[in-house]
């Protein structure tokens, strides 16, 4: 579908968004969720304000056709009870899917999960994100309480999604427990170091080798994978931590998507470009955990970069995307010319 969908060259899709629901928040202050004034902190970030109005006019005001909505970190790991967990679980995903029914040529959603329950992620895998709501992917988080993607107790979640060849946006979250940097919130530091942690356990686990028809997709240019990739594949050689070819070790690494959230400034896109090329990212925002303005000056940057053709710059505004998401080309396909002459504006 993607290969026939012909888009107007700026035609732009964001795949790392976040919707807010009051319930949501309302579920993280009742489990003891920081809340100083009238914020809430979640991993030492406060959580902004979101409506769906305004984030449709942001939508619009930052030139995004597009957009993939999931839920950030901590998912709702944060319940420890498995079945309430499974509710708030299916009760985002079907807010999700209200909101793409009012706005289907512009929104799709990623499914959350009740990880690290088995059984009940399985049956909102089988039974409801990708089948009934008919989502883009599903959205997993780097750790889920101190156990990394990789893991072998996750081994039927990931062959579900292997056997269903699914695309996953991987999201991360403060290590557990939590470094003791007082003043530097988690998403500074420790959310791109727990993107690279999560990559190296699905290495070392050989979890891509089991299951190779999952889409990964990084956040945050793949945190400091694109610099730390030769020294853990080289690791990996030695006969006590996997006895890989380092090669392949580092192939491997490359065979993941990334997106550009916060990461776009031109070391950051030296070293992605570097690594992989272009044909591995995607475009993202982080909105609204990244504010208007912050978005408006990453999608300059990105837009005027010199490490970019504009070939490359139209396959990572929709190109790239449309191949790992394939859905999204689909609903676009059966979509009004109207819609598409939004981009040509």
């Amino acid at each position: 579908m993607s290969s026939t969908l012909s888009l107007p060259d700026n035609f732009t899709i964001d795949v790392h968004t976040h919707p807010i629901p009051e319930f949501y928040k309302d579920a993280l202050i009742q489990s003891g969720a920081s809340v100083t004034g009238d914020q809430l902190i979640v991993d030492g970030f406060a959580t902004p304000p979101w409506t769906l109005q305004t984030y449709m006019e942001n939508r619009d005001r930052c030139g995004f056709d597009f957009s993939l909505m999931s839920i950030t970190a901590l998912g709702v790991s944060f319940l420890k009870d498995i079945p309430a967990a499974a509710k708030l679980a299916r009760r985002l995903n079907d807010q999700m899917a209200s909101w793409v029914n009012l706005h289907p040529t512009r929104l799709g959603a990623l499914g959350v999960l009740p990880i690290p329950d088995v059984a009940s992620s399985l049956e909102e895998i089988k039974e409801y994100c990708l089948d009934d709501l008919e989502f883009e992917g599903i959205g997993l988080y780097t750790n889920y309480n101190g156990i990394y993607l990789g893991d072998t107790s996750f081994d039927p979640i990931m062959a579900e999604l292997n056997d269903r060849k699914a695309s996953v946006h991987v999201h991360p979250c403060q290590p557990f427990p939590e470094p003791n940097m007082v003043g530097m919130a988690a998403p500074a530091l420790e959310y791109p170091f727990d993107t690279t942690r999560a990559i190296a356990n699905l290495l070392l686990q050989g979890t891509q080798t089991k299951f190779p028809n999952i889409k990964f997709v990084f956040s945050h240019g793949g945190g400091a994978i694109p610099y730390l990739a030769g020294r853990i594949a080289g690791i990996t050689c030695l006969p006590s931590q996997g006895g890989f070819n380092p090669n392949e070790s580092f192939q491997k690494m490359q065979d993941h998507h990334f997106d550009l959230a916060a990461s776009t400034t031109s070391p950051q896109l030296a070293a992605i470009m570097g690594f992989v090329g272009s044909k591995s990212l995607m475009i993202g925002s982080d909105f609204p955990y990244v504010p208007e303005n912050g978005v408006a000056l990453s999608m300059e940057q990105f837009s005027s970069s010199s490490y970019l053709s504009a070939e490359q710059t139209r396959d990572v505004r929709h190109r790239n995307t449309l191949s790992v998401f394939p859905r999204i080309a689909s609903k676009l396909a059966g979509s009004t010319s109207a819609m598409i002459s939004r981009a040509e504006k």
